[in-house]
């Protein structure tokens, strides 16, 4: 395929700064990109091929003999090799993709299951490796936004998706090395930081009374320097609605959302980010199949500061977020019977600040000691103690909470990173304390041996643990009982897994192992409708993963990739019906095909076949298992340089499926619209 190009001698770099790639390209050469050393604000890991992109045919060929290259979510330092595996969407897979929200865009990330309540980002649940949604951990840009009241609302992330640059999926509880514990995995939102002055502007619509609008500024740092500083960064955001496809599924969604780095020549950097979004949305049957009038409005606000310093032999960095949600339930729309109470009312605030240091010993690795401090709150009418005197909820009239719960969390951690020739190793241990559940101990171990060039072995073992939600611990309905004496679940976890990475072909394998106790979930009898919270179970949990993505240099097809994961849940405790523990997906399989039609004309199509272990509550009160189904999204592109026209399809084939019991879901789609880049 490659033999009309000359070969050229690869040149090599072991590490890097964050400068433009504009002196590789002069250079003229293949430039393969060894091992890149960097700093990952939680979790240590080792990244998927990431692939630069391309403008011509020519280019194409060039780039794409690219061997490796590594990402990360802070600016790039020397002090840590990646060790662990990731899954990755990045930029140019988000643009030809058919979703026009963050939500179904994790749909496509292998080994996530995303379980959709509400169709185009209303509300979704995110489950890695086989865990539930309150066991995964939701950053931005490494900062952990996760929410304490329910995982239910972790994925209202204020950010449009024409500002990211990438998703990053991890796997594992890596987590418990800098003060924060991913029970089964985190994604890791990043977005642009834009290396030129940009304007973006998106408009689109469709069937069921669909619209989306939205825009965003990108500023450069070489239009914003002054005395060894540089200002770079973006601010925009989008607003989309629908009627719903049909009753009560009807929504109104809001995102505002800026990120700013101010860099000096001595090393020293800032970042700040700050979003904020607001949704309405009809919840048709979100929690319960006998309330098909439910209705919710949720405001998230988020920020945070970061401050990073480094040299030659030391990088030392510091930062503090905070994250404000309000949520307003009701579980009548419209009329409501004399028996209700009211609307149920929550607002919960997270706090938290981070500092550390890092060292970098000449030919014995780097060493890694921080601190870390997290702070959750909620006042709410039904979850928490009782107060001591009601406090007014704020944007209502006549409203008070009555409820409130507190609880911060301590934590040290210690890591050391080393690399030996094809040998990389990270092991550390954390220690934490929680106001509510004392003290506990975690450590982990990972590593990656280099075969050759291109085959590399990796692995890791870590335990994690999971305090309960306020909702697991206090909510209580019709159909639903939470339990204040839940204990934190806990767990150990492994994974090893092959990668090969060579020219136009990227392929791995991965096996994990979790046994989990304590685990925390909802159960009922057979037949009964009721639902309780509680420590039931011990669980393991096993599974694959099979990828494997081909690029093409020439023909009209420019890429396609198949993918498979396959999952195995077994619990201890028999007789009783899991909401979500072991309603697991047990397969899941998808294609991907990127092709040229003609002249600027391209399509994308995504093929995906899911089946879920587990069964749900019929209408009549019988146990119904989950069917599996396929799924078809088409996108097609105008790859103009300024105006691209785009018309998109989801569920093509028109499916009648469920991700969770008896909600219904948005049969075919069809969307139109056009970008505009500047």
């Amino acid at each position: 395929m490659h033999n009309h190009i000359k070969k050229r001698v690869p040149i090599c770099f072991k590490r890097w700064k964050r400068t433009p790639w504009a002196p590789f390209a002069s250079m003229g050469k293949t430039i393969k990109i060894g091992v890149l050393c960097v700093t990952y604000s939680l979790l240590v890991f080792k990244s998927q091929p990431l692939l630069s992109q391309s403008k011509t045919k020519s280019e194409d060929v060039t780039l794409r003999a690219l061997e490796e290259l590594v990402i990360n979510t802070e600016r790039p330092t020397p002090f840590q090799p990646l060790v662990r595996v990731v899954a990755v969407i990045r930029q140019q897979e988000i643009e030809r993709a058919a979703v026009q929200n963050l939500q179904d865009l994790l749909r496509y990330i292998q080994g996530a299951d995303l379980r959709s309540r509400g169709s185009e980002g209303v509300q979704a649940d995110l489950n890695i490796l086989g865990g539930t949604f309150d066991q995964t951990m939701v950053m931005i840009n490494g900062i952990n936004f996760s929410d304490p009241q329910t995982g239910h609302h972790s994925l209202n992330i204020p950010v449009d998706i024409s500002q990211i640059e990438r998703v990053e999926l991890l796997h594992g509880p890596g987590a418990w090395s800098e003060g924060s514990v991913a029970y089964s995995g985190a994604i890791n939102i990043i977005t642009k930081r834009p290396e030129k002055t940009t304007l973006q502007s998106t408009l689109s619509g469709g069937e069921y009374g669909y619209f989306r609008g939205s825009a965003n500024i990108g500023f450069s740092p070489q239009a914003n320097r002054y005395k060894g500083w540089s200002l770079s960064g973006q601010a925009g955001g989008g607003h989309s609605r629908s009627d719903g496809f049909t009753d009560n599924t009807d929504f109104e969604i809001t995102n505002l959302f800026s990120n700013i780095s101010i860099n000096n020549i001595r090393g020293h950097s800032i970042d700040i980010q700050a979003g904020w979004q607001e949704k309405s949305f009809g919840a048709n049957s979100f929690y319960s199949i006998a309330y098909p009038e439910q209705f919710e409005n949720t405001r998230v606000f988020l920020s945070s500061l970061k401050y990073v310093w480094e040299n030659k032999s030391w990088q030392i960095s510091a930062s503090v977020y905070q994250r404000r949600h309000h949520d307003r339930f009701e579980l009548f729309r419209d009329e409501s019977p004399q028996w209700y109470k009211g609307h149920n009312y929550h607002v919960n605030d997270v706090v938290g600040i981070n500092s550390k240091a890092a060292y970098r010993w000449k030919k014995w690795g780097s060493t890694v000691f921080g601190v870390d401090f997290r702070y959750e709150h909620i006042y709410s009418t039904v979850l928490g103690d009782p107060l001591d005197a009601p406090i007014a909820v704020p944007g209502e009239t006549g409203v008070s909470f009555t409820k409130g719960k507190e609880r911060d969390t301590y934590s040290l951690f210690l890591r050391h990173i080393l690399q030996l020739d094809k040998w990389r190793f990270t092991a550390g241990i954390m220690g934490a304390e929680n106001s509510n559940y004392g003290t506990r101990l975690y450590a982990g171990l990972a590593a990656a041996y280099s075969i050759n060039p291109y085959l590399e072995a990796s692995g890791w073992i870590n335990n994690s643990y999971r305090n309960p939600t306020f909702t697991d611990l206090y909510y209580k309905s019709p159909t639903q009982t939470g339990n204040m004496g839940l204990k934190p679940e806990e767990a150990i976890a492994a994974q090893i897994g092959l990668r090969f990475t060579r020219f136009n072909l990227r392929s791995s394998v991965s096996g994990f192992y979790r046994y989990g106790y304590r685990i925390i979930d909802w159960t009922r009898e057979s037949g009964s409708d009721q639902w309780s919270a509680s420590n039931i179970t011990n669980i393991r949990s096993a599974g694959i993963d099979i990828s494997a993505m081909l690029l093409f240099a020439s023909g009209p097809i420019t890429r396609a990739a198949i993918s498979y994961s396959w999952m195995d849940v077994s619990k201890q405790s028999e007789g009783l019906h899991s909401l979500y523990a072991t309603d697991f997906l047990r397969h899941k399989a998808g294609v991907s095909i990127e092709h040229d039609i003609a002249w600027k004309l391209s399509g994308r199509w995504d093929l995906s076949y899911q089946k879920r272990d587990g069964t749900y509550l019929g209408a009549e009160g019988s146990e119904v298992p989950y069917k599996g189904f396929i799924i078809a999204d088409l996108k097609i592109v105008w790859n103009g340089k300024i105006v691209k026209p785009f018309a998109e399809a989801t569920n093509l084939f028109n499916t009648n499926y469920l991700h969770i019991g008896n909600l219904p879901q948005p049969r075919r789609w069809i969307k139109v619209g056009v970008g505009i880049n500047i």
